[in-house]
């Protein structure tokens, strides 16, 4: 049974119209990140270009982490708007349905991290002749995306309405990013913020000063609370409520 609902899930992201936009909604938004690079930086030389534009590289990972929650909101969202969701579990236990649901949010989480990545590099290589790739930041990268897609399931399972994830998954992710500039202890406890931290990002470029950064160990136990209060919060409310 557990087989076949991963099956079906599987079978889902190859036909799934909210990965396609997001996906796209990704590209764009860091080909114009990218587009936006100094000028200067076309000037420099090849081996320096990558360290000049090491901030940008976090600002890719950030939005590919915000579109990246949308879309882990919106899986479970879309469904549950359309009756998927209803059909679903007429063939299936909840507890099966929900520990499906999970990693097909990672696996397109990180595919919107990717098509970020790529946007990014695709738009340095027409402006700067390319840039070289930096396999462990990429992994990284996508690895942000698959967190972010997770928390952002979390969410979806909580709100449940379509139209409030699009606005309470990105910003109950990005909220230190709001914070940094008035209380930036508070900030380095935030969702993007401590999994930036955990991941070994440089989360200078978020505005995060070095005092008021955490210890990555610290970072790790704080993302992961994150994670697991989001997701067992909203994963205990899909087996306790009624469906419409």
């Amino acid at each position: 049974m557990i087989g076949r609902a991963f099956r079906m899930q599987a079978r889902s992201l190859l036909h799934d119209a909210v990965l396609l936009w997001m996906l796209v909604a990704a590209f764009a938004m860091s080909v114009l990140v990218a587009a936006g690079a100094p000028p200067e930086v076309a000037e420099a030389p090849p081996s320096s270009r990558a360290a000049i534009l090491a901030p940008v590289g976090v600002v890719v990972a950030v939005y590919g982490a915000v579109l990246a929650a949308v879309y882990g909101s919106f899986r479970y969202t879309v469904d549950r708007r359309d009756g998927v969701l209803a059909q679903r579990l007429m063939l299936q236990r909840r507890p099966t349905v929900l520990l499906t649901r999970v990693p097909s949010a990672a696996v397109g989480g990180a595919f919107v991290s990717l098509a970020a990545v790529v946007g990014a590099h695709a738009a340095f290589g027409v402006a700067l002749g390319g840039l070289p790739i930096d396999g462990s930041a990429v992994g990284r990268t996508l690895l942000l995306g698959a967190v972010a897609g997770v928390y952002g399931l979390g969410v979806g399972l909580v709100v449940q309405s379509h139209l409030v994830a699009l606005f309470i998954a990105p910003m109950s992710l990005a909220a230190g990013l709001l914070v940094v500039a008035v209380w930036p202890a508070m900030a380095a406890h935030l969702p993007l913020l401590t999994l930036l931290e955990a991941l070994d990002f440089d989360v200078s470029a978020a505005g995060l000063a070095a005092s008021d950064r955490l210890d990555r160990p610290v970072a790790i136990l704080v993302s992961t609370g994150w994670m697991l209060f989001g997701l067992l919060g909203g994963g205990a409310l899909f087996l306790l409520r009624d469906l419409p």
